[in-house]
């Protein structure tokens, strides 16, 4: 535990592995699921029958409800696990997450040491990104957009991925025109294009009793390789709503895994205004780096 928070806490001299692991938890949760971006596809074809639109449609509207009826997310204590060649690492992490109607979508998640104690902190609020190393006492302040992410985490990441992957939701990016369904029993698989040429996705949702879950998210090229799965489960009662306790994502072909387990998250809750600031981040005495130099 000790080494992995260490290891984080020299990122801003060397790309390093708990990085990756701390986008995923962030993607989500974090899932922080890191689809590699890139202009949509046109290699394949994928359109919906008016029967399958009639089947599908009260899924995905089931699915919207349950983020819309979510104000609030708070997980005190999460444990990420995250294995690569380089061998396997344990980090504990705490999130918050707000939609605020004045300010949008708020989110602050932290990396702890082993007292609890933050050693990493990352805030997406307003616009503006922040990454911050407490032992260190330096940042990165940017504004939110893709291409700092993809150049803090080092590898393609959207802001909408993020916001996906918290809520277990790949159809939070609005890419909902073309689709294609098959189903058997509980089990729906709908096929869509993904953000890069020549890649499809697969999301499987199972619907019991009327309420629907996401299970699998699959990332493949147009040869059929994988590229990148991610997997939803432990879903269990969250203040009316299912979420998933687990999440398991691998990149195959960079030999990555990462594990996520969340433990009592709640919902809807009032979270400190304090929590998205910052100001308290931005001192005379704090070290800025930017990363325009």
């Amino acid at each position: 535990m000790n080494d992995a928070v260490t290891h984080s806490t020299h990122y801003m001299s060397q790309r390093a592995p708990i990085c990756r692991g701390f986008m995923c938890s962030i993607v989500s949760l974090v899932l922080s699921v890191s689809i590699l971006s890139g202009c949509s596809s046109r290699s394949a074809s994928f359109e919906l029958s008016p029967a399958d639109a009639e089947t599908l449609n009260p899924i995905l509207a089931a699915l919207q409800l349950n983020y819309d009826l979510t104000s609030t997310l708070k997980i005190l204590q999460m444990v990420v696990t995250i294995e690569d060649k380089g061998g396997k690492e344990e980090v504990r992490e705490s999130l918050w997450y707000e939609r605020s109607p004045t300010d949008g979508e708020l989110l602050h998640i932290q990396a702890l040491g082993p007292l609890n104690e933050p050693r990493v902190i990352v805030i997406a609020a307003r616009n503006q990104f922040l990454l911050y190393y407490h032992n260190e006492q330096e940042a990165i302040f940017e504004p939110l957009e893709d291409g700092v992410l993809r150049e803090v985490f080092g590898m393609d990441l959207r802001v909408s991925d993020v916001h996906s992957a918290i809520f277990a939701n790949p159809f939070l990016d609005g890419r909902t025109d073309e689709l294609a369904l098959t189903y058997s029993g509980a089990k729906y698989v709908v096929a869509r294009a993904g953000v890069k040429a020549g890649q499809t996705e697969k999301i499987t949702i199972f619907v019991r009793d009327g309420e629907p879950t996401v299970t699998d998210w699959d990332i493949r090229n147009q040869d059929d390789e994988l590229i990148q799965q991610a997997e939803f489960s432990d879903y269990r009662d969250v203040g009316g709503i299912l979420r998933p306790h687990k999440v398991d994502i691998q990149r195959p072909g960079e030999q990555t895994r990462v594990v996520l387990k969340m433990f009592k998250p709640e919902i809807n809750g009032a979270i400190s205004k304090s929590k998205f600031d910052f100001e308290p981040f931005l001192t005379e005495a704090m070290k800025i780096r930017s990363l325009k130099k």
